[in-house]
């Protein structure tokens, strides 16, 4: 690991956009209040929808959550009729999740919702300064992905 000054302040110019963009994201979900969900449980349900049906293994290494949290957020899910598990049939010992169609449905709700939201916020944007900030979406993505 490198540790020279021009690194490490290049390191920090990352952790302050990090910073940035959480505290954008949860003003973002703070202008919905009417959402139950935490950012994490949608990260859950997007990559449901997104990702298909999967076991809870694999949702917690593509998300990088804890395995004890997610089993947290799936019980609620379940409670709630979001989703649905089923027994491998192939191997018993493996459960499949997917989302019911009222998982479906809710994810949909706040998909628009959220847009709808990131929609209002680049109207604030010149349609100049709104492509360039998708291109240096891109680059950030490209780079760190």
């Amino acid at each position: 690991m490198s540790n020279d000054s021009d690194t490490r302040r290049r390191a920090e110019a990352v952790l302050q956009f990090n910073r940035f963009y959480r505290t954008f994201l949860g003003t973002q979900q703070d202008d919905q209040p009417s959402s139950p969900f935490s950012l994490t449980e949608i990260r859950v349900l997007r990559e449901l929808d997104s990702g298909g049906t999967q076991t809870s293994a694999t949702l917690a290494r593509t998300l990088a959550l804890d395995s004890g949290y997610l089993s947290r957020i799936l019980a609620s899910f379940a409670r709630r009729h979001l989703i649905a598990r089923a027994a491998s049939q192939a191997d018993a010992r493996r459960t499949f999740i997917y989302l019911t169609d009222a998982g479906r449905s809710t994810y949909a709700t706040l998909r628009d919702a959220a847009i709808g939201g990131l929609a209002d916020r680049l109207a604030k944007l010149s349609i100049v300064e709104q492509e360039e900030l998708i291109k240096a979406m891109e680059v950030v993505q490209r780079l760190l992905g």
